[in-house]
């Protein structure tokens, strides 16, 4: 994992509203998609400072993030994240208490899915690629609430789907860590509406508790007990025993165990 600073990294880039430091910045993210662990480093940067230069950073920040997860990020109606199954979630990020028009959002993605969405190269969708758009509104975890309420009473269609900053983040470290695959992250954010954030938050509940409950080696010999012929095997010498693959152990109600070599 590369050391990363964010305020290093924009010094060099220079001002983000200009399009000429926007490019060299989106080029770096580009370079780095693939460590995802330092991507995750940066939105967390960004998110400490509330200016234009930090908000704008955040945008491609989590406009990289779909590429460990599979997606090919796209800057398309302000930045998508496409998939090879055939699905496109246009981005949106909100941060602040500003308006927020789900109307419009919803009025976007019809739009692409009729065929205006541009390609990498400018030029229009392929009209035989048969797509489904839909909306994903990236939340500061302030806002998800006010989000979620606006997309019950905006989104007839159910077209809008909304996670927080700090959910995607989980997201993407699980899918790091528990190699998950892009169908899998797919269906995470096909399958909840209108906000993923639940579901991500019940199973890094879960991976929580299930690594948390699971035992040492040193706990496993200890629960194993004195094991071996006439029990002088020490908790950690059976256990090294029990997983010498050139032996097997039978064990009966009085929890002694006899060795045998394998034929």
């Amino acid at each position: 994992m590369m050391k990363v600073d964010l305020d290093q990294i924009l010094n060099l880039a220079g001002d983000l509203v200009e399009d000429g430091a926007r490019d060299r910045f989106r080029r770096f993210l580009l370079d780095s998609a693939m460590d995802s662990d330092s991507i995750r480093e940066l939105a967390t940067s960004a998110l400490k400072v509330s200016d234009t230069q930090h908000h704008l950073a955040l945008q491609d920040i989590v406009l990289s993030l779909g590429t460990p997860m599979g997606f090919n990020p796209g800057l398309s109606f302000g930045g998508h994240w496409k998939s090879l199954a055939g699905v496109v979630f246009l981005l949106e990020l909100v941060a602040g208490d500003g308006p927020l028009d789900i109307a419009a959002l919803v009025g976007r993605a019809e739009a692409a899915e009729k065929g205006v969405l541009q390609d990498e190269d400018g030029g229009a969708a392929d009209e035989k690629d048969e797509l489904s758009v839909l909306v994903l509104i990236v939340a500061q975890d302030s806002e998800l609430l006010r989000v979620e309420e606006a997309i019950v009473g905006g989104d007839s269609g159910g077209l809008v789907r909304t996670i927080s900053i700090s959910a995607l983040l989980v997201l993407s470290k699980i899918a790091k860590d528990y190699r998950l695959t892009h169908d899998d992250v797919l269906l995470l954010l096909l399958t909840s509406g209108p906000s993923v954030d639940p579901i991500i938050d019940l199973i890094a509940r879960v991976i929580s508790q299930c690594e948390a409950e699971t035992p040492t080696l040193e706990e496993i010999a200890q629960i194993l007990g004195p094991l071996g012929r006439g029990g002088e095997s020490t908790p950690e010498g059976a256990l090294s025993d029990l997983i010498d693959q050139s032996r097997y152990y039978a064990f009966g109600n009085r929890g002694y165990g006899r060795r045998y070599t394998q034929i």
